[in-house]
């Protein structure tokens, strides 16, 4: 399998600390599962939004200038 450089900078290095804070959000003490869920609620909504804003934005500047 050929994986490119950027992929492996982005998903290795770049996401490494989120995936450290993950690791400690599930397996650290004390052990309650609300808190981690409602983490990983905030992250994913954040992104979506991200996403969804600069789609948004990417659809109204194409029909600006095109």
């Amino acid at each position: 399998m050929n994986l490119e450089t950027g992929t492996i900078l982005i998903f290795g290095v770049v996401m490494l600390p989120v995936y450290i804070m993950l690791i400690g959000w599930f397996a650290g003490e004390p052990r309650e599962l609300k808190m981690p869920l409602l983490g990983v609620g905030i992250l994913a909504s954040v992104t979506v939004g991200l996403w969804g804003g600069l789609a948004l934005f990417g659809a109204l500047l194409g029909l600006l200038f095109f």
